[in-house]
């Protein structure tokens, strides 16, 4: 039996899996508010079709279980180990942080320009 880990190396923005002492794969994020955008799962090809990218997968949910935030699964293989076991259901955010933030960003756009307008036509009296 193989010894293994999964922790969280937050300077790379990855949880990391290392199987006996060798960095097996990796599970790359990005952090957006309160959210955890779950990228692109890597396994070493020596260590490929031996189930470690469901462990590293499962290893990185119950890291951020243990927190206050949300995942958005935008990695196909994260997409699967969720499905295959809902009990990490309630991490899953109910919308793209990103597609979110877009929403925010023309929304603040929006409201400048109505603004804009607004000083406008008080200036010039129309």
């Amino acid at each position: 039996m193989s010894d293994s880990l999964v922790a969280d190396n937050p300077e790379l923005s990855r949880v990391e899996l290392t199987v006996d002492g060798d960095l097996a794969g990796i599970l790359a994020y990005d952090v957006i508010g309160s959210t955890v955008i779950l990228r692109h799962t890597v396994v070493k090809e020596q260590y490929g079709d031996h189930g470690w990218a469901a462990v590293l997968v499962r290893g990185a949910l119950d890291i951020l279980r243990m927190g206050d935030l949300r995942v958005w699964p935008a990695c196909a293989m994260v997409r699967r180990v969720i499905g295959a076991e809902p009990e990490y259901l309630p991490l899953v955010a109910d919308q793209d942080p990103e597609a979110a933030e877009a929403d925010r960003v023309a929304e603040a756009a929006e409201a400048d320009r109505v603004s804009e307008a607004a000083e406008r036509s008080t200036i010039t009296g129309a």
